[in-house]
């Protein structure tokens, strides 16, 4: 892989958008529980998740701990306890990324990411984002403290060893690009020739009712999606281009990517959100050469004074080829029974946990495995 990231971004910026050859087929597919234990009745102090080779990486709140879950036992295996006090500690944290056994990396509150082993001692911490940036390039971003999280997620490159960094417009109308990567090596930061899509150029945002919720890094690319639109972006380390894809189930309404801007109340907020189908999470599945996407439709008719818009809805899994073509939209038999912000792939298939009305035992979490039938992709 080509050490794109790494290098100042002087080619210009290419979007394009790509609309969908139609390979869309009917997926079989079953959906089982899978329960995890966790051992000592503190699921709901479980925050954050990443897994590798089938262990479940989550931190644990309460135990201030990353807590490491054999997904082939669905048991606690081990815990790395975190320090509060003294030389070692890390506090507020936000999100994190297990590399291996001697490189953790932890996001702070305080937009810095400590770097701890499995021993819990402090090996390093990464203040200086915003240093880091060449006096003639920091303008290339928008002028506010970067994000480290995506979802609760935090990307890192382990080939380049760099980490994403994402930010935000906050009603700044100038165009300006949304991502940067930050060496560990050097402690140099780099802007990336990724900008909002063209229909937000020169408006001023408000982040309530359109912000980046997903993204998932690949071998040869980074792919994203902003929750208040249908297309799903791809930006390709070595062309440096963004391809996007439009992509729309078959809602019974939709007024995706019809984002109103400027200020917005609280009310009309939640009518917005109840009128439009909401993109929350998009993931990379290895074992199956496909990608994920998890949406939810509009809800017109609902009454909730503040509904979580996803997890007390109908579930859309769509189903996509590792060119991001539709393969299938597959609706989830359950309804108002999942919390997609918990879910993740396994060599078994997708994992989605319950949402918090449908957890009733805290020495488990419980959710459901999504498994396909095998796909010739």
């Amino acid at each position: 892989m080509n050490r794109i990231l790494s290098l100042i971004s002087i080619i210009p910026f290419i979007f394009s958008c790509s609309q969908p050859i139609s390979k869309e087929r009917k997926l079989n597919y079953t959906v089982q529980p899978k329960i995890i234990s966790t051992g000592n009745s503190l699921a709901q102090f479980y925050f954050f998740n990443q897994v590798r080779n089938d262990s479940l990486f989550l931190f644990n709140s309460f135990n201030h701990s990353l807590d490491i879950v054999d997904l082939k036992s669905d048991s606690v295996a081990s815990r790395i306890k975190l320090e509060f006090d003294g030389p070692n500690a890390v506090n507020d944290i936000r999100t994190f990324y297990f590399h291996n056994r001697d490189s953790i990396f932890l996001a702070e509150e305080n937009f810095s990411v400590a770097l701890v082993n499995s021993k819990g001692e402090l090996k390093n911490r990464y203040t200086d984002f915003l240093a880091g940036f060449p006096s003639n390039e920091k303008s290339e971003v928008y002028s506010n403290s970067p994000s480290l999280e995506f979802a609760s997620q935090l990307l890192y490159h382990p080939v380049n060893k760099e980490i994403l960094l994402y930010f935000m417009p906050f009603n700044q109308p100038e165009k300006k690009r949304i991502f940067a990567s930050y060496s560990l090596e050097t402690g140099k930061s780099k802007s990336l020739p990724i900008h909002l899509p063209e229909q937000y150029w020169d408006k001023k945002l408000d982040l309530s009712k359109l912000f980046l919720t997903s993204g998932t890094l690949d071998k040869s690319g980074f792919t994203y999606l902003f929750s208040g639109s249908p297309f799903i972006f791809r930006y390709d380390f070595q062309t440096q281009k963004v391809t996007s894809f439009e992509i729309n189930p078959s809602w019974e309404k939709a007024k995706a990517d019809d984002i109103p801007f400027g200020s917005m109340s609280v009310s009309q907020k939640q009518a917005f959100m109840r009128e439009n189908p909401f993109y929350y999470k998009i993931y990379f599945d290895p074992y199956r050469n496909l990608y994920y996407r998890l949406s939810s439709p509009p809800r017109p008719n609902s009454t909730e004074e503040n509904f979580h818009y996803v997890n007390y809805n109908r579930i859309c899994l769509t189903v996509l080829d590792k060119d991001l073509q539709v393969l299938d939209h597959l609706f989830l038999p359950k309804e108002n029974v999942y919390n997609v912000g918990f879910s993740f792939v396994t060599s078994e298939g997708l994992w989605i946990s319950y949402n918090g009305a449908n957890q009733d035992d805290e020495n488990w979490i419980k959710g459901d495995l999504i498994q396909l039938d095998k796909v010739v992709n």
